[in-house]
């Protein structure tokens, strides 16, 4: 709902600038005789969608700073692990390695790969294993779903 308050504000505030230009353009020659009230309807559209965006936008803005991110609890089993290098650049010298830990949820038919700290201790296969992270799933702004801790199970 945030994004989409964001867009919208984005979105009003910047076509009020084209409705300023279509306005001076078309509106304001017809507006030079005596009498013709009609012109004053382009700019209280522009202004009112300059309201609007600008409130938009805010309340899109207040409402993504206001959630901070909470850690999810979950029980799965360990299926493996999977290494990715991660390499950069024209000759892949950059290499930024990093593992991903392939979980079995309890109650789920799929596995999910998630990412977890170097200094968390690798679990064994086929072991039950609770743990602490922070979900893809309720945060989409993140790119993978990060293990913060482990539990005991």
């Amino acid at each position: 709902m945030s994004n989409f308050l964001i867009i919208l504000g984005l979105i009003l505030f910047f076509f009020c600038f084209f409705g300023f230009i279509a306005s001076l353009v078309v509106y304001l020659p017809k507006a030079e005789k005596e009498g013709e009230k009609w012109a004053v309807f382009p700019f209280v559209v522009m202004g009112l969608m300059l309201v609007f965006g600008g409130v938009s936008y805010h309340v899109g803005m207040s409402m993504k700073k206001e959630k901070p991110m909470v850690l999810s609890k979950a029980c799965a089993v360990v299926v493996g692990y999977k290494h990715y290098e991660n390499c950069s650049g024209r000759a892949q010298t950059r290499c930024s390695p990093y593992e991903k830990i392939l979980l079995k949820f309890e109650g789920s038919a799929y596995t999910r790969d998630m990412r977890f700290d170097a200094g968390l201790a690798r679990k064994q296969v086929n072991e039950r294993v609770c743990f602490r992270f922070y979900d893809r799933f309720k945060y989409s702004h993140l790119k993978s779903s990060n293990i913060v801790e482990w539990l005991a199970p």
